[in-house]
């Protein structure tokens, strides 16, 4: 049962992570860093990255309900979001050419401290 709760805060944060990429994408396809006019809306919306992101985003919603039923919310939420954090800064330092500060890492370190904390206590 274990590795079956494991596997699944993996699936569900890779799935939710590159979901979130890919809206990332698709929002980026248009261009500037203003808010979408309502005339873009319904195109954001056929754009395959924003198609793709929104059907893994709701795969791991899916995934994260199955988890909830075997997993205790205080335990499982923490170590998805912990994961989601590395598996995001990952994605946007290789993809989107984000920068990755040592600040960054530390607190991404003190997370999983955190969460260590939470598993163990």
């Amino acid at each position: 049962m274990l590795v079956t709760k494991i596997i699944l805060v993996i699936l569900t944060s890779a799935t939710a992570s590159v979901g979130n990429s890919l809206l990332k994408s698709g929002a980026m396809s248009f261009g500037g860093d203003e808010p979408l006019e309502l005339r873009q809306v319904h195109r954001a919306f056929l754009t395959p990255a924003i198609l793709g992101g929104i059907a893994l985003y709701a795969i791991s919603q899916l995934l994260w309900i199955t988890m909830l039923r075997i997993a205790d919310l205080s335990l499982a939420y923490p170590l998805m979001i912990g994961f989601n954090f590395v598996l995001i800064m990952t994605i946007a330092w290789t993809y989107f050419k984000e920068p990755v500060s040592l600040g960054k890492l530390s607190g991404v370190a003190l997370i999983f401290t955190g969460i260590a904390l939470v598993v163990t206590g």
